[in-house]
């Protein structure tokens, strides 16, 4: 490359390995060219008495070249050093997100592992549950089997046997209804897990859902009545959430004709049903108090201006908001 050729060249020549190994290739010509002009095999062995016997024209181009290489190494290496610094700084941003990513991760570790623990806590508590529950029915069973063994001496073993067996079984249906909560009223969709989500979201909770089925039969009727709803959660918890706070839907007209009540027993509803027809009856007789189903039965309070009215609190099969503050 001649003199007229380089001045086309900007100072500027921008870095890349290419560039470099192009610019090595030159420089080890230039040298090869002098080593041969002084007839000198090595660079080391270059002094400056070698150069004595060189014309001045000859030294003045060698030293142009020379100048010129240095030139575009200088420039070679202040963009390799700038992008050097840049890749420097993109690799500690990385770090750092690095860094933050992995704190995450920690985070989300811990959180998971608190979940865990909570299932686990909860798993044992409902443990505890049916251990006590199913000692209290076989003390029960066993208490009026002991109470006839006079007169029932030859079939006590029968008997105690089969209210053994009868006892587990109230116990474990008990136990597995516990965790199991109803909606009545829940538009059918094509994912019904979605929906269900969509009724829990509006109580402000995101329990975990282990199954969610509709039950009862498909006929004419549940395109007007869809069918009820049975979804079983982890723990019964989170089934009792739901239910202290499952008034809130009536405060929202997409979900206005939509209620939630526990898993009830046949006998458990027959009781309610009638429980119901009590708060009709009750309604009706002394519209100037407020009446709903309480825990103990139904109750009835002095209205007051935040009172709902009587008629809005039977919800399905009569479930009813807290009372009024």
């Amino acid at each position: 490359m001649n003199l007229a050729d380089r001045s086309n060249d900007t100072d500027s020549l921008g870095y890349s390995t290419e560039q470099a190994y192009e610019l090595q290739e030159e420089i080890q010509e230039s040298f090869d060219s002098i080593l041969g002009a002084v007839k000198c095999d090595k660079v080391l062995k270059l002094q400056s008495s070698t150069f004595s016997r060189q014309d001045k024209g000859t030294i003045t181009s060698w030293l142009v070249e020379a100048l010129d290489t240095l030139r575009r190494t200088r420039n070679l290496l202040r963009d390799a050093t700038e992008e050097i610094d840049e890749l420097k700084g993109e690799t500690d941003v990385l770090q750092k997100q690095a860094i933050e990513d992995k704190s995450e991760i920690i985070k989300l570790q811990r959180e998971v592992i608190e979940g865990k623990n909570e299932v686990i806590a909860g798993s044992k508590e409902q443990i505890k549950e049916v251990q006590s529950s199913l000692q209290t029915e076989i003390k029960s069973y066993r208490d009026a089997v002991c109470s006839q063994k006079e007169s029932t001496k030859g079939d006590m073993e029968q008997i105690t046997a089969q209210d053994v067996k009868e006892a587990v079984r109230c116990v474990t249906e008990d136990n597995k209804r516990s965790r199991n909560i109803m909606i009545f009223g829940l538009e059918k969709k094509k994912d019904l897990k979605t929906s269900v989500m969509g009724v829990f979201k509006q109580l402000g909770e995101d329990p975990c859902i282990e199954n969610c089925e509709r039950i009862g039969r498909q006929g004419p009727s549940s395109e007007r009545w869809p069918q009820p709803v049975k979804v079983t959660l982890s723990t019964t918890y989170s089934v009792e959430t739901m239910l202290r706070r499952s008034y809130r839907l009536r405060g929202n007209s997409a979900y206005k004709s939509v209620f939630i009540s526990p898993d009830r027993s046949e006998e458990e509803r027959k009781a309610h049903r009638e429980l119901v027809l009590t708060l009709k009856q009750k309604i009706k007789g002394e519209p100037e108090l407020y009446h709903y189903i309480g825990r103990e039965g139904i109750v009835s309070v002095p209205k007051t201006k935040d009172s709902p009215r009587n008629q809005h609190v039977i919800g399905e099969e009569g479930g009813s908001p807290p009372p009024p503050r």
